[in-house]
C-alpha cells in the first residue's frame, strides 16, 4: 500500500470554499483516506469568526480549476495516482454527502491565552477524521469520479491548514 500526504498550507477562509479536496477520477485505482487534520496558522492578530466546516463525501464529484497541491510520497519509489485532483478552490459540482460537521474558532492562536479555541491545534483535537486499523470501520474510499472535502460553510477571516493522508490500492 502506498502512502501520501497532501499539505494544503495557509488557505483563507472564504464562505462557501473548498479548503482542501482529493477527486479520484480514474477507473480502477482506490484511494483510501487514513487521516484528516486541521491547524490553525494564523500568526497575526485577525478578529476571527466561527467557521462551521463539513467534512463532505461526493458520488460523481467534478472540480474544476483548483489551486493545485502537490502531495508527498512517505516511500521515494511510490508513484503518484494516475488521475487523482488534490488543490483546494476551483468550482465543485456534484452532490455532497456531509460526513462531519464542526465549527471553527478561526482568530489568531496564542496559547498563552490558554482559551478553549486554542485547544483545536493540539492533537487529538485537531483531528477531523482518522481510520482505526483493525477495526471494523473501513476507510472512506475513493472510487472512480469520487471526491472528498474539506468544505468551509460560513465564516470567512483568518488560514487553516490541512493534511489530508492516504493511500493508493
Amino acid at each position: 500500500m502506498q502512502t501520501f500526504n497532501a499539505h494544503f498550507p495557509a488557505v483563507a477562509f472564504a464562505a462557501s470554499k473548498n479548503m482542501a479536496a482529493l477527486l479520484n477520477t480514474h477507473a480502477s485505482e482506490v484511494i483510501k483516506i487514513r487521516r484528516i487534520t486541521l491547524l490553525n496558522p494564523q500568526t497575526a492578530a485577525v478578529t476571527g469568526v466561527v467557521c462551521q466546516i463539513d467534512l463532505r463525501h461526493y458520488i460523481s464529484g467534478t472540480l474544476t480549476s483548483p489551486t493545485a497541491i502537490t502531495p508527498t510520497s512517505y516511500d521515494s519509489t511510490n508513484t503518484s495516482p494516475a488521475s487523482l485532483t488534490v488543490g483546494h478552490a476551483g468550482t465543485i459540482g456534484g452532490t455532497a454527502r456531509t460526513l462531519r460537521r464542526i465549527l471553527w474558532s478561526s482568530d489568531e492562536a496564542a496559547v498563552s491565552s490558554a482559551t478553549s479555541d486554542e485547544l483545536e491545534n493540539f492533537v487529538p483535537l485537531n483531528v477531523l477524521y482518522e481510520w482505526q486499523p483493525h477495526s471494523d470501520v473501513q476507510p472512506i474510499t475513493l472510487r472512480q469520479n469520487e471526491m472528498i472535502m474539506v468544505f468551509n460553510v460560513s465564516g470567512a477571516a483568518g488560514l487553516l491548514d490541512v493534511v489530508i493522508e492516504y493511500t493508493k490500492e
